[in-house]
């Protein structure tokens, strides 16, 4: 069984710019009412570009999901243990 590392099923052994690929083609096809807006977007990965615990610029060390596309889902959060960062 391949691995995944995110619910998004994206396999984990990609090379990164097929990574970048797959992480925006599930991303356009979310629903968009699941959605924040761009602004929202954008507040979500700034935060997330500042933290020590995201590897590579795509993986949270807290919950292994690609960061680009948890924080486009409007029911998600922040997973790290001290607080939730997005709000």
């Amino acid at each position: 069984m391949e691995k995944r590392i995110c619910d998004c099923n994206i396999p984990a052994n990609l090379k990164e710019d097929m990574m970048y690929e797959k992480i925006a083609e599930y991303i356009a096809n979310l629903d968009e009412d699941m959605c924040v807006n761009d602004k929202e977007y954008e507040r979500r990965l700034n935060i997330c570009s500042k933290c020590s615990d995201i590897f590579g610029g795509l993986t949270c060390r807290y919950c292994g999901c690609f960061v680009l596309a948890r924080a486009k889902k409007k029911d998600m959060f922040c997973p790290a243990p001290d607080k939730d960062r997005w709000k």
